[in-house]
């Protein structure tokens, strides 16, 4: 029977990011963490491999994010929770700011230790409402409710406020292994000549900026160790920033494949005719115009081994082969 006192519940568990940040958990020898995933179907493939690397120190609940019963069940005996809620089950920014609220909401109700909620950039409270991106917005929208929460509690002097004490915001960034997947370069004919693998997005010559899953599962694990430092604070982490055309020569240099890259305009964007290809190219457009800006100095300070392009290259293996990383590739999902 799994010891709950040094138990995580990770929603989100069978999902891109749901998967390293259990592996870095479980190898987290001084804590010795045990994982409680929760898991819409916990005969599912993925569910199930969480079940071959846990080694008896991971076990599986079947529960639902829009189901309040079974989340509160499930974080019965908890010590911490990690919270990865998915916009794209129902694209709804309303439904996804009401998942977050739910689950810090039950996490509160049973005396959660440390819960790290996964957030992203407001985008349409920065662009001043010029250009909204609804799968990050939603995430940011419970980022704000956290924020007011915790000005709540300072204005009403409440000493050990949960909020303050107990919620970790980390704002990540779209993964660098969407490259494989929802960025994937196509074959075709250089500039030159050479027939190559060639890098396409409407970014112009402007700096994208990711973070490598296996980041996100480090300063996780980091988190979860250092409550007292961590509890009731936010942190913005990325891995690189790098553009298309810097992406596209920095592949090549590793694998020895040619490749460039060509830009796209906004309208061939849209005319690739995905799901949610609008909000896609809003998220785009958001950092072409508006960054977001990462202090990866800073943040080396505190994780020195922060991914580079070039060395999850050499890491992953990657030669631009589709590799199958979120639940819905076309839509950039979990």
């Amino acid at each position: 029977m799994i010891q709950t006192n040094r138990t995580i519940l990770v929603i989100g568990a069978t999902g891109a990011m749901g998967r390293p940040i259990i592996r870095q958990l479980l190898a987290d020898e001084k804590n010795q963490w045990h994982i409680r995933a929760l898991t819409r179907n916990s005969q599912s493939l993925q569910a199930k491999a969480l079940l071959e690397i846990g080694q008896g120190r991971v076990e599986l609940f079947q529960g639902d994010v829009n189901d309040v019963t079974s989340v509160s069940t499930a974080m019965q005996g908890m010590y911490g929770v990690f919270c990865n809620t998915d916009f794209w089950s129902s694209c709804s920014v309303a439904v996804e700011r009401e998942q977050g609220i739910r689950m810090l909401e039950a996490a509160q109700a049973a005396n959660i230790q440390h819960f790290i909620y996964s957030s992203l950039e407001s985008c349409a409270y920065i662009s001043e409402g010029k250009i909204p991106v609804a799968h990050f917005d939603s995430k940011a929208a419970v980022e704000h409710e956290i924020d007011w929460r915790r000005s709540h509690e300072f204005m009403q002097q409440i000493q050990q406020g949960w909020y303050s004490k107990h919620v970790t915001v980390l704002r990540t960034l779209a993964y660098l292994e969407n490259m494989t997947a929802f960025f994937l370069p196509r074959t075709g004919l250089l500039s030159d000549g050479r027939e190559g693998l060639i890098f396409s997005m409407p970014m112009a010559d402007k700096p994208y900026p990711f973070v490598a899953l296996d980041d996100i599962a480090w300063f996780t694990a980091y988190i979860f160790a250092n409550l007292e430092e961590w509890g009731g604070r936010s942190l913005a982490i990325g891995s690189e920033s790098l553009s298309i055309a810097q992406l596209a020569a920095t592949f090549e240099q590793v694998t020895g494949i040619p490749a460039e890259y060509q830009p796209m305009s906004d309208a061939e964007y849209l005319a690739l005719g995905f799901p949610n290809v609008h909000d896609a190219l809003n998220q785009l457009r958001y950092h072409r115009e508006y960054g977001p800006y990462r202090d990866h100095e800073q943040l080396r300070k505190i994780h020195p081994n922060l991914m580079t392009f070039e060395a999850w290259l050499k890491q992953t293996g990657w030669r631009g082969e589709a590799r199958e990383v979120q639940k819905g590739v076309a839509t950039g999902g979990k």
